[in-house]
């Protein structure tokens, strides 16, 4: 399994690194580098309900009106063994989860497309015109791609 790391302090890092690797998990810390991830580790410098993430995520920090549809976990650090390994497990047992012998690729092309899109905004310093020329899409259409993935250019 891979995770991907995103808005974690260094403090956090040094918390959930270690565990996940003990568990064999690998870590990706940059989303940009288009790797095919299995789920986001969120950290408490992002809030997670503000996101739109094509996978599981799980959060580090306590939230009791987490609107969740099951793609969501709230888990804050410290990680005790019996918190986190339920979680993982029914991450491995998710439909969408892609398997050694097959890959589910709507779920791997919402996830490129939205880091592609969130590279290109970055790049542009969230000028949409600019993203959509170095995406070489119409403008349009990045809009209508952004509200899908509620991706907001004002986060660049």
């Amino acid at each position: 399994m891979k995770a991907c790391i995103i808005g974690v302090s260094q403090e956090e890092t040094q918390a959930v690194a270690p565990i996940l690797h003990f568990l064999g998990i690998e870590i990706v810390m940059d989303p940009q580098q288009n790797e095919l991830v299995d789920f986001f580790v969120v950290g408490s410098l992002v809030d997670v309900t503000k996101l739109s993430l094509p996978l599981p995520s799980i959060w580090l920090q306590e939230h009791e009106e987490m609107v969740s549809e099951g793609t969501v976990w709230c888990c804050p650090i410290p990680w005790r063994q019996e918190q986190i390994l339920p979680i993982l497990n029914r991450l491995a047992e998710s439909p969408n989860m892609p398997r050694t012998q097959a890959v589910n690729l709507n779920v791997y092309i919402r996830h490129l497309e939205s880091v592609l899109i969130r590279h290109a905004l970055a790049s542009s310093n969230g000028v949409v015109s600019k993203a959509a020329s170095l995406l070489q899409i119409q403008r349009t259409t990045l809009i209508e791609k952004m509200r899908r993935y509620r991706i907001d250019k004002s986060e660049f």
